[in-house]
């Protein structure tokens, strides 16, 4: 089911399937998220949990047993409950059931929360360790944006710019965007500038670490552009689909990265998890601002 939420300046639309937002439209009926569709990508912005990316073998280890387990993880498939609905907010939550436990042997609660204020969509993350024993995960947002926003304008015509300098660090993939282990310099602009154009994603996402904590979708022939922050989050991939002329770009904030080539992940010691005690809470938050 879908619901929407509005005010004055956008009308946020988000489906109970995964919580995923699946519009946000301006006053002036301008489009901003991606609307999936077979030719390119079934995507809007669906969120990741428990694991980011791929698995080889689309399998992990916990205590010696093998689990099976998706890209990206069950949440983009799983129905959540809306727990409030107020002018401004949606609340969804998601708590384990057979369904995860059989390949996620933990008891937690998600909770994702909208807040619509003015030109902002902020988007908050709750996970709560409901187990005895300690809860590995990760988390993060795949945000598809269209590009271009404006009428006359292309997709080269648009950039990245991040909020400060920075030395972004690239993580390699391999042809089944798994990790190599290696780590490459990723220059920008003038320390803060990406030029957007359909090659760069010939190698599949573009998964950078060492960011600044906010980047902004624009083009000096345009008016409109988009900024998402992510503090916090220690890596962001930047993607459309691979080989194509795809009318979008995703700005995903991760908190830890996909797994390795040529090895199982034991998800407890995998990189960047988050490991959270007995009756613990992470929250975590991305900020969109249409501009």
């Amino acid at each position: 089911m879908e619901y929407t939420i509005k005010n004055e300046r956008l009308a946020l639309t988000v489906s109970s399937l995964g919580g995923e937002p699946k519009r946000i439209i301006s006053s002036s009926n301008t489009d901003y998220l991606y609307r999936g569709n077979k030719d390119y990508w079934p995507g809007s912005a669906p969120h990741l949990f428990p694991f980011i990316g791929r698995l080889f073998e689309n399998k992990y280890t916990y205590n010696g047993i093998v689990y099976p387990l998706s890209i990206h993880g069950f949440l983009k498939d799983s129905e959540m409950s809306l727990e409030t609905q107020t002018d401004n907010t949606l609340v969804f939550s998601l708590s384990a059931n057979e369904a995860t436990k059989a390949c996620y042997p933990f008891q937690f609660k998600l909770k994702i929360g909208y807040l619509l204020e003015d030109n902002r969509v902020t988007i908050g993350y709750t996970v709560i360790n409901e187990d005895e024993k300690v809860l590995p995960f990760a988390i993060g947002g795949h945000p598809g944006f269209i590009v271009p926003l404006e009428d006359n304008l292309i997709f080269e015509d648009y950039y990245l710019e991040f909020s400060c300098e920075c030395s972004p660090k690239r993580a390699m993939p391999t042809t089944s965007n798994l990790l190599t282990g290696e780590y490459i310099d990723y220059p920008l602009t003038d320390g803060r500038i990406l030029p957007l154009n359909h090659d760069l994603f010939d190698q599949d996402a573009i998964i950078l670490g060492d960011v600044a904590p906010a980047v902004t979708l624009k083009s000096n022939k345009g008016k409109k552009a988009v900024k998402v922050e992510y503090d916090g989050f220690n890596f962001l991939g930047i993607w459309h689909t691979v080989k194509s002329d795809a009318p979008f770009v995703c700005i995903e904030p991760w908190t830890a990265l996909q797994g390795y080539v040529d090895k199982v992940v034991d998800i407890e010691n995998h990189d960047d998890i988050m490991l959270l005690a007995k009756d613990e809470v992470f929250t975590g938050e991305i900020v969109i601002t249409i501009i």
